[in-house]
């Protein structure tokens, strides 16, 4: 009985031909400004966002609506001043 181990070149192989990224299902709604709620009604995105000692440090601006898929910027602090 003969055992092959995979070689590592095969496996990048299957890897990188798949699509790891997810296909864009949405509008581009960043022109509009500012969102706190998308236009489909939604107010739940998803974010990139860091933490350290279980506090949010810092967090992107452009998000995804969970609902719809629309790529739309979310607000910070410093647009509920103006």
């Amino acid at each position: 009985m003969v055992l092959r181990f995979p070689l590592l070149s095969k496996i990048w192989e299957r890897i990188s031909s798949r699509n790891t990224l997810p296909e864009v299902t949405g509008a581009d709604l960043r022109g509009l400004g500012p969102l706190h709620v998308c236009i489909c009604g939604s107010q739940v995105f998803n974010v990139m966002a860091s933490f350290e000692d279980y506090e949010l440090v810092w967090y992107f601006l452009d998000a995804t609506c969970v609902n719809c898929g629309n790529l739309v910027v979310v607000p910070c602090p410093a647009d509920k001043m103006a």
